[in-house]
């Protein structure tokens, strides 16, 4: 148990993230001990995004059965990185919902089987999961203090907490052990003018964890490519 815990990719991921923070401690006591300028301005936002998720496996059996869509909501607390403000990094928290439309069939335990090629769609396993999100961004933008019209390009990682993750099957709740890995991470790309702007995110960790999500003797993987809208508000 220890040592898949020590080769879990999400810790890679999470010791990027510690550099990051320390890095933003440090900047906010350096901006603490400057005198204020008229030219510093941050970007807090409220964030709202919409998208849907095309489904890629490593099974050639594994087939999509209907529209798999991802919402998410929350904050971002700007650090500005120079001094006209365009340049910064944000950190943030906001709460995640999938929803997963597979053809996965459950057949016991922490295993699930895939309809033979060529065959009739079975009932689609829908895969509910609720998440709570830090976003982790390196922000670019043509803003200023006066100036709240602009465009922007935001790029960075999401790590994600899956405290809540359901299954159902032709209205019936399916259940589930320890199948679906409960942390996560994510690359994502923002763009745009103003409030609307293109999203782009990819999931960097496994969907399923080392031991569940498996065919009996082939271990199977959902990698969502998450492609839509996200909202920015100040």
């Amino acid at each position: 148990m220890k040592d898949s815990l020590k080769h879990h990719p999400f810790l890679s991921v999470l010791k990027c993230v510690f550099v990051v923070l320390l890095g933003l401690v440090r900047l906010q006591a350096q901006e603490a001990s400057t005198t204020e300028d008229s030219t510093f301005y941050r970007e807090d936002q409220i964030y709202f995004g919409a998208s849907f998720m095309i489904l890629e496996s490593n099974q050639e059996r594994f087939k999509p059965q209907g529209l798999s869509r991802h919402i998410q909501l929350g904050f971002v607390r700007d650090f500005p990185l120079s001094k006209s403000g365009r340049v910064a990094t944000g950190v943030g928290l906001g709460m995640g919902f999938e929803r997963y439309t597979t053809n996965l069939i459950p057949s016991g335990m922490d295993f699930y089987t895939l309809p033979e090629l060529n065959t009739d769609p079975t009932d689609p396993l829908f895969i509910s999961v609720k998440s709570l999100e830090l976003p982790l961004i390196l922000r670019w933008r043509s803003s200023s203090p006066s100036d709240f019209a602009f465009w922007r390009v935001y790029g960075g990682v999401t790590l994600q907490w899956n405290y809540r993750i359901r299954a159902k099957q032709n209205s019936e709740a399916v259940p589930l052990s320890d199948e679906i890995d409960i942390l996560g991470a994510t690359a994502n790309l923002s763009f745009g003018f103003n409030t609307w702007n293109f999203y782009v995110a990819y999931r960097l960790t496994p969907f399923f964890d080392s031991k569940g999500g498996s065919l009996p003797a082939l271990p199977i993987q959902i990698t969502p490519l998450k492609i839509g809208l996200i909202f920015y508000l100040l």
